[in-house]
């Protein structure tokens, strides 16, 4: 479709060309006529062959005009109006995984982000920013540079995006409290010693460095999980103290450090729970909270409830009713859940979604952030959970998610088919766990790295596990063959890894049946098997290889590189035992005289269960 552009200013101009080709459309003198006018709310027009786009913000520009692109391809005369729910809406990225996203991969996603209607965008970076006069602040780890930083916040701010800094300035920082250029700083695990002059320091370069890097005065201030806090060189230097007012003190010094650049700051709001419920965050029972911290947090801060778990909208209600009793200013943060393995926990991400939306609406919720975490390694693409920003966007505009109208948006947005994109996490829910599947269970991590010999999740698989695995590889082909070519490579990541999945599952299985029956043909037909496996094994870590340098800097690859090496190596490892046994040269295989147990006890008898980290997938052992 060709636009006339009319009265729109060079910066809009440069917007509609880099949206351009995603709306298959152009501009030049001939086409449609279309301008742009400010109005309460957001729409858009076509009569007397002329159209309109409404906005009311800027951000809003760029959604109108893709629906509009849509309608005119049915409609010479339409008049499209939407009322957003929320004021604004926002995306949090995962930078400190590992996977730190390219400039190219940001600017790519700000622009589908621009046509769904976003307002907002944080990138989670705990050290993964440049800190002037601190060397090994994001050392080794692809931290983004002032200039990188600015160049995404012009880009953003081009669209009406704005580009919120979100940092971490009490825990989650593990990988700069390893360095001995920290040690002052440091409490213990990954959390900052409060009280120590240093530690706000430090901070105070954080917000320095930020303050010249982004233009937006709101920041993300981080705060959340830092469940040793005092307990650690703190309780060493001071004695024990009350844990709350150590927490406390922190968030006054930490606030006032903000003020001083001009922020306001919004935090996750955990901590003042679990300190007020001894440990708990998502209470059922009636929070009791102290006058005295309401009147210390004040509101100087928005706090978030962060919430990616409940099914039960008056769950969701409670929590919102238990936050104002701590602060007046409160956002909402749900989850597009891509941090259990190579796959997304799509259907899950899909079922929460409206519950959650429900009660925003009813807690009157202006600020809604969908996080996409990266947790274990950032295994899992962040172009995997675009059906999620897309519900969430059709939530807050339309107060609708239906299946009809998330296709139509999708295609529009994206280019791919909404229903494909959710078929990326079949895996993730198997046949004992169908969709939207149990909160957190995704096997798929835990399937490829457990051992073949000394597996700690052989108590969980299953032969049904083996067969819908395969027709997962079937209909990720068909999804990869006729999506367009830009997401292909999503498709075949995943074909390849369901099909490993498939063939390995329950080799473990038949390994220890051969075993015990002490049956060598059947051991050495297990052999033969696993090193079936190796070219599987080559061909998904090329396929995570390509994935990476996608979206992501070169830096964390390696984490991914060495796990798939160290599989391969086992895989090796066990075709020789296999064989040597077989052979007789070796009496027993002790790994396998070991019966297998629950991963999580002996009351569990689900077989797809929650993967944990790498680590305590691939041995018991020390490590």
């Amino acid at each position: 479709m060709k636009f006339d552009l009319i009265d729109w200013s060079a910066q809009d101009l440069h917007c509609f060309d880099e949206l351009a080709p995603l709306l298959h459309t152009e501009r030049g003198s001939g086409g449609l006529p279309l301008r742009l006018r400010k109005a309460d709310t957001p729409g858009c027009m076509m009569q007397n062959g002329e159209a309109t786009v409404l906005y009311s913000v800027r951000a809003q520009i760029w959604r109108e005009l893709g629906i509009l692109c849509g309608e005119a391809e049915h409609s010479d005369s339409f008049f499209k109006k939407e009322v957003p729910c929320y004021k604004d809406l926002g995306v949090m990225l995962d930078c400190s995984r590992n996977g730190v996203l390219t400039t190219k991969t940001v600017e790519e996603l700000i622009r589908l982000l621009a046509l769904m209607g976003y307002t907002s965008l944080q990138l989670y970076t705990e050290d993964t920013y440049r800190i002037d006069g601190h060397p090994y602040f994001g050392y080794q780890r692809g931290a983004y540079s002032r200039d990188e930083l600015m160049q995404m916040d012009k880009y953003a701010a081009m669209f009406g995006i704005e580009l919120v800094p979100c940092i971490q300035t009490l825990a989650h920082l593990e990988c700069v409290l390893r360095w001995q250029e920290y040690a002052d700083v440091r409490d213990i695990d990954n959390i900052l010693l409060v009280d120590e002059p240093k530690t706000y320091e430090l901070i105070r370069d954080m917000f320095c460095q930020m303050a010249k890097n982004l233009h937006s005065r709101r920041i993300n201030i981080g705060m959340d999980e830092a469940h040793m806090l005092g307990l650690g060189k703190h309780l060493e230097r001071y004695g024990y103290q009350d844990r709350m007012q150590i927490m406390l003190r922190h968030y006054r010094r930490v606030i006032d450090i903000a003020h001083e650049f001009g922020y306001e700051p919004m935090m996750w709001s955990d901590m003042f729970f679990r300190l007020a419920t001894h440990g708990e965050y998502y209470t059922d029972g009636e929070l009791v909270v102290d006058p005295s911290i309401r009147n210390i947090v004040g509101n100087d801060v928005t706090l978030i409830y962060w919430d990616y778990y409940t099914l039960e909208q008056e769950k969701y209600d409670h929590m919102f009713d238990s936050h104002k009793k701590i602060c007046d200013k409160l956002a909402f943060a749900g989850g597009a859940w891509k941090w259990e393995g190579l796959c997304p926990n799509s259907w899950y991400s899909q079922a929460v979604a409206p519950v959650a939306h429900r009660s925003c609406c009813r807690s009157g919720i202006q600020q809604v952030i969908i996080t996409a975490w990266g947790d274990n390694g950032d295994e899992c693409s962040l172009y995997s959970v675009l059906p999620a920003f897309l519900q969430w966007a059709e939530l807050c505009y339309n107060n609708n998610d239906n299946d009809e109208l998330l296709e139509a948006r999708f295609r529009t947005c994206t280019g791919g088919s909404y229903r494909d994109f959710l078929h990326l996490g079949d895996a993730s829910v198997m046949p004992d766990n169908p969709p939207p599947g149990r909160c957190g269970v995704n096997p798929t991590r835990a399937l490829l790295y457990q051992d073949l010999l000394g597996g700690l999740f052989d108590a969980h698989a299953e032969y049904s596990q083996a067969d819908y695995l395969r027709a997962c590889a079937r209909r990720m082909e068909k999804c990869r063959d006729h999506a367009p070519q830009r997401w292909q490579y999503l498709f075949e990541t995943q074909r390849i890894l369901d099909g490993l999945l498939a063939e390995k599952c329950t080799l473990g299985l038949d390994i220890r049946s051969a075993y015990a029956k002490r049956d060598a043909n059947g051991l050495l037909n297990c052999r033969k098997r696993a090193l079936a496996l190796l070219p599987c094994i080559e061909a998904l870590l090329h396929a995570v290889e390509e994935q990476w340098l996608h979206e992501n800097k070169i830096f964390g690859l390696d984490i991914l590189q060495l796990q798939l090496g160290g599989l391969k190596e086992r895989v090796l490892f066990a075709a020789r035992r296999l064989q040597d046994f077989a052979q007789g040269r070796f009496e027993r295989l002790e790994e396998l005289d070991e019966p297998p147990l629950p991963f999580y006890g002996s009351q569990c008898t689900d077989k797809a269960v929650v993967s944990p980290a790498w680590r305590n997938i691939v041995s018991a052992g020390n490590h």
